[in-house]
């Protein structure tokens, strides 16, 4: 099927783009960070699913599976997220490696964080390059906004930082890459590519891997 039979297919289906976010059903922290973009008036229909698994390598395969039940077209302009944490355990390192590569065969993209989702909340208040597990994040993040606990919403407090968090992120991940640290491992800590998502949702970039972001 061609790229405008692919194209032509989508718009009977209906008129805006789908977004897929999958992340780990344990995690309600993604779920409610990323439900606040659906009530924001844009050119796409974001979905917010929860996997029932929390190994990387079958989070994507539920992902694949969500993304053909909601028969997106991925080679086009639908995407398919799927997040999850590295932590800090350097044996996930083979989990991530197989994820991504069934990730990329199935034009899923893989975001992760290092060690934790709560690194991309706190590259909204400043830059690090500490080397950290899940407490210290969370602890360092609390530095800036007492009130946080696991599944808080942070969306509403943190949006107008969020050219802050993404300028952060990719300069993490030029240091990470200049220190020989491969990009979505355990060892690039910090980290998080969480930047890749709020691109697409501003800009549509993330085929296009730009680096601006206009909010």
């Amino acid at each position: 099927m061609s790229s405008r039979d692919r194209q032509r297919n989508r718009n009977d289906r209906r008129s805006k783009r789908v977004i897929l976010v999958a992340y780990e059903g344990k995690n309600k922290t993604e779920k409610n960070y990323f439900d606040s973009f659906k009530g924001i008036d844009k050119n796409y229909t974001i979905k917010v699913v929860p996997g029932n698994e929390t190994d990387p390598v079958n989070l994507v395969k539920q992902t694949i599976d969500k993304a053909k039940e909601l028969r997106l077209v991925l080679e086009d302009d639908d995407r398919a997220f799927c997040i999850f944490d590295t932590d800090v355990n350097p044996s996930k390192n083979t989990q991530i490696k197989e994820a991504i590569k069934l990730a990329q065969n199935n034009s899923v993209v893989v975001i992760t964080s290092s060690p934790c989702i709560e690194t991309w909340f706190l590259l909204h208040y400043e830059y690090t390059t500490a080397n950290m597990n899940s407490d210290a994040v969370i602890k360092r993040l609390k530095e800036h906004f007492p009130k946080y606990t696991k599944n808080y919403n942070m969306y509403p407090i943190i949006v107008d930082k969020t050219k802050e968090a993404y300028d952060n992120a990719k300069k993490l991940e030029k240091y990470q890459k200049e220190n020989n640290r491969d990009i979505q491992s355990v060892e690039a800590n910090p980290h998080s590519d969480i930047y890749q998502i709020i691109d697409e949702l501003e800009n549509g970039n993330i085929s296009r891997n730009k680096s601006t972001l206009s909010i």
